[in-house]
């Protein structure tokens, strides 16, 4: 799945830390973490949707990841 812009490019900031190959993109009105989009450990690009900025998701199955154990 491609994640494309329809309109307000021009109103996300991007954000990065540590090693700077995550950029954290948020809204520069009101704050809120929208995606991030960089490369995992293999060199693959990847994508995460802040899901609570969706229409139409009122509930999800959780999965735990431990993330600092990797």
């Amino acid at each position: 799945m491609a994640l494309k812009f329809r309109s307000g490019a021009d109103a996300v900031g991007d954000y990065q830390f540590n090693k700077h190959v995550i950029h954290h993109l948020f809204c520069k009105t009101c704050g809120i973490l929208s995606f991030a989009r960089g490369k995992t450990r293999e060199g693959n690009e990847g994508t995460a949707i802040n899901v609570r900025c969706l229409n139409g998701v009122d509930a999800l199955k959780v999965t735990q990841f431990d993330g600092r154990s990797l």
